[in-house]
């Protein structure tokens, strides 16, 4: 049986059996054998791809143990029409395979502290393990119809999840999710019909990915320009960038707060992908510069609104949410300036999922102690929960980008490649865009600084005590971001340039 067919299939018994058990016990016990299936897909792509290279893309795959699991485990190669992994793919799934296991973990704990009620819980696991399956799905699918379909999977997965605390705030922020994005996911859709007339102009109709880059040049560039704004703009919801983002930052405010550490460090990753996906058809063809100057205004559009909502917003979970959109619109801008924009562009997404994740984790346990996600309504967290105050300052140096964070070193990157590029624009945009940074950086390093240090609010009388145990995820996540600041290991660095080394070059001076 194909390794992938076990995967899904698993994923949905699961998620049955957790809709329909009645037990807490069970229902979490339960995520051990989907956390199993999902490091199996995540390992069985990783040998597969190294296959695929002949053995010598990723060395330590070729030792002893990972034969004998490749012979016995994974049961035949991880290749096929609708399906292929990637550099890109791989890298991502692997994230994705970490941050949802922590958040499987902090899901159980949040459950068992807030007490959930029976319905609650089955729909809230059955939804996650769901979540988790369609955006594996939309990592290892070369079929840009069949990634169509698992992106518009993860709107239904998601929007029960956003509605889990049953409040009117949550309706609202869960029918504004699946009309949004359902809306938008459409026009995506549109996209790919377009496309799909382009491709009558050759002599080969096929949708996967390899045999789209091969035939991109043949078809008319009219086609192309329209498919990639329809798509850009339908995925923009899923990446939380222009002009679709809103949606994204009302999901994360009212979703427990684990589930907003997978929004920002899962599928914001996802739907990149997913816009990476048609960039990568499209990057050979005549609109190459003409997509970079449109990846230019969506990506320097979405800094520019996160600098003003984050100026503005007196709610925690919003600035990070604000802040994630500032992110995703640096990493458009990466993708653009090409060059060695191209392998800071992947750095910083990866260091991006690890900072937030941990921020949101962190959350939850901040409204545990509060009972609120307010300005106003907070204070003397250092003090009240010494090890999730040094989370938060860690987590403020990183996503700050201050050095030895990972970011500090991926935005460099991506700053000298917009400088060097070659071209005006370029240089406007990267001044512009350190100009807008240092009012982010001002605005939450004030407002951490408030969480963590301003004396308690006098309507504070009692506070939950929280166990350090419960950072330990976070120093885990924060640690690497550190540690890929200090000394970023060679072969993921090789791992990376491998990836995207098959998008054009700009020329650099």
């Amino acid at each position: 049986m194909d390794v992938i067919l076990i995967y899904f299939l698993g994923a949905v018994l699961i998620s049955i059996a957790m809709f329909i058990n009645k037990n807490t016990l069970i229902d979490h016990l339960l995520y051990i054998p989907f956390v199993v299936l999902q490091v199996m897909l995540n390992l069985n792509a990783a040998i597969s791809l190294n296959k695929y290279e002949g053995g010598n893309l990723v060395p330590f795959l070729n030792q002893e143990p990972f034969q004998t699991l490749s012979n016995w485990l994974f049961i035949n190669e991880f290749e096929g029409y609708y399906f292929r992994t990637d550099g890109i793919g791989l890298i991502f799934l692997t994230v994705l395979t970490l941050i949802s296991t922590i958040t499987i973990i902090h899901s159980i704990i949040y459950s068992v502290k807030k007490g959930d009620a029976i319905p609650e819980m089955e729909v809230y696991n059955g939804s996650l393990v769901l979540l988790i399956a369609t955006m594996s799905g939309v990592l290892i699918s070369r079929h840009i119809g069949l990634m169509w379909a698992f992106l518009e999977a993860t709107t239904l997965c998601s929007s029960m999840l956003i509605y889990h605390n049953r409040d009117k705030s949550a309706l609202e922020a869960a029918w504004k999710y699946i009309f949004v994005c359902s809306i938008s996911v459409s026009m995506a859709f549109v996209g790919i019909l377009l496309l799909g007339i382009a491709a009558q102009d050759t002599a080969e109709l096929d949708l996967t990915v390899d045999a789209l880059i091969k035939n991109a040049p043949l078809m008319k560039p009219s086609w192309l320009m329209i498919t990639f704004l329809l798509v850009l703009t339908g995925y923009s919801a899923k990446m939380g960038v222009l002009p679709l983002f809103t949606v994204d930052i009302d999901a994360k405010d009212v979703a427990p707060s684990s589930i907003g550490a997978l929004f920002s460090g899962g599928l914001m990753n996802v739907g990149f992908v997913a816009i990476y996906r048609f960039y990568e058809i499209f990057a050979n063809t005549s609109i190459h510069h003409w997509m970079n100057s449109i990846l230019v205004i969506v990506g320097f559009g979405s800094i520019f609104f996160a600098t003003v909502y984050i100026i503005k917003v007196k709610n925690y979970k919003r600035m990070f949410a604000y802040s994630s959109v500032e992110h995703a619109g640096l990493a458009l801008l990466a993708l653009a300036s090409g060059g060695i924009g191209y392998f800071a562009m992947i750095l910083h997404l990866i260091m991006h999922s690890f900072t937030k994740a941990s921020l949101f984790y962190q959350m939850s346990q901040v409204y545990r102690v509060f009972h609120a996600k307010s300005y106003d309504k907070v204070g003397g967290y250092f003090r009240l929960n010494p090890a999730g105050g040094i989370i938060m300052i860690l987590g403020l140096l990183c996503v700050t980008a201050m050095p030895p964070s990972g970011l500090f070193v991926s935005e460099l990157m991506i700053f000298k490649s917009l400088f060097y590029n070659g071209n005006r624009l370029y240089l406007y945009v990267a001044l512009g865009t350190l100009f807008l940074l240092c009012f982010i950086f001002y605005a939450l390093g004030a407002n951490i600084l408030k969480l963590l240090f301003t004396p308690l609010s006098e309507e504070m009388h009692s506070y939950e005590k929280v166990s350090p145990w419960e950072s330990a995820t976070q120093f885990l996540l924060l640690g690497l971001v550190l540690y890929f600041g200090i000394h970023p290991p060679q072969e993921i660095t090789d791992f990376i340039m491998y990836s995207v080394e098959k998008l054009p070059q700009l020329p650099t001076k």
